[in-house]
């Protein structure tokens, strides 16, 4: 049962406090409310970790709230001063701490805090962010990096769990769904599915057709100089790799893909010469 069941179990009437959407980012653990709850009723409630309330609801504590009730010891709170982003940073902070996190908790934990905060885009000034979620104006957004060590990660942990995100948000259905810790790892298993779909047996031969026919339309079509037409080139190849690393990577690849598929054409390009050349009556369509 999540926390609300619990709280519900023990209690005729539901109580004032709510948890604030923040709070709800991180994961409940029922068997840490027993531990604390006999902690407490050996010892009261700890003044040192008293909850934080911030905008009227339970920030982070709520594991230390339900101790109390279940014991029958007061609660003490304390309020929040702060922005939303420091309300994000401070929640990292105290529940990274304490260490009880497994990797799913911070992958879910990182999605919700780079929603609220963004991502700073590879060669960003700060304010050059992904704007999916509620980012809030007074957000720099924080880099990759900056995400990571918040969270005791690696880089490449997080820009693998970005690009999960970002495809998550591209869907409305699966961004949805992806509020909860269960739904966003089934929003996170669909978008994985979608990159394993089964394609064609590749054919060689229709690729080369292919380039055969994109050389008939640009020789028919295209109005522009061949310098124009090689710096459209260029900027497609390379398109995507100032956003970030995941960009950045693509970009590479596709320039090596089309640096390998010019090598076929310089090998092929004596063979031509000498078919044109042998052929001197030869028409050519243009």
């Amino acid at each position: 049962m999540d926390d609300n069941e619990y709280l519900a179990s023990m209690l005729p009437d539901k109580p004032e406090w709510q948890y604030h959407e923040i709070c709800l980012w991180s994961p409940f653990r029922e068997s840490t409310v027993g531990k604390i709850a006999k902690n407490m009723e050996d010892g009261g409630f700890d003044r040192k970790h008293a909850i934080l309330i911030y905008e009227g609801k339970i920030l982070d504590g709520r594991h230390r709230y339900l101790a109390a009730v279940k014991s029958g010891v007061d609660p003490i709170f304390t309020e929040f001063q702060g922005t939303r982003k420091e309300a994000v940073l401070e929640v990292t902070k105290e529940q990274l701490d304490r260490g009880h996190w497994g990797e799913e908790d911070i992958n879910f934990f990182y999605a919700q805090r780079a929603n609220a905060l963004g991502v700073q885009e590879r060669g960003g000034n700060g304010n050059n962010q992904h704007q999916s979620g509620n980012v809030s104006d007074d957000t720099i957004a924080p880099s990759q990096k900056d995400h990571a060590d918040a969270l005791g990660v690696s880089r490449p942990t997080i820009a693998r769990w970005e690009k999960d995100r970002k495809e998550i948000m591209e869907d409305h259905a699966l961004a949805a769904k992806a509020t909860t810790p269960e739904g966003y790892k089934e929003a996170k298993a669909e978008v994985k599915k979608r990159r394993n779909i089964v394609v064609p047996d590749y054919r060689v031969d229709d690729a080369m057709g292919a380039i055969k026919g994109i050389s008939e339309l640009f020789n028919k079509r295209f109005e522009g100089t061949k310098e124009e037409a090689a710096s459209v080139l260029v900027s497609e190849l390379i398109k995507g790799c100032e956003t970030d690393d995941i960009g950045l990577s693509i970009a590479r690849d596709y320039v090596k893909w089309f640096m390998s598929m010019k090598e076929v054409m310089d090998i092929a390009e004596p063979t031509l010469l000498r078919f044109l050349n042998e052929q001197p009556n030869l028409k050519i369509v243009v």
